[in-house]
């Protein structure tokens, strides 16, 4: 869906975005969190967002997401 407001130019910036939000997390010790995209909507034609770290919410260990995959498909 962001291919439709979003140059080529634009998502390749988007996702090298996220590459390098990630390799900063590692860098940092914060390699477990999920990290957010966030569509800019501004004129700017250069600009096509940015990725944002939510340390409140860690991502799960590999123990838990089995738990969780085996109450997901028992429902």
């Amino acid at each position: 869906m962001a291919g439709i407001f979003l140059t080529a130019k634009q998502m390749y910036d988007f996702k090298k975005s996220e590459e390098r939000t990630n390799a900063k997390l590692k860098r940092a010790g914060f390699k477990n969190f999920h990290t957010y995209p966030i569509v800019c909507g501004c004129p700017d034609p250069t600009c096509g967002g940015w990725h944002e770290v939510d340390l409140s919410r860690p991502l799960p260990t590999n123990e838990e997401c089995n738990e969780i995959l085996k109450n997901h498909s028992q429902t």
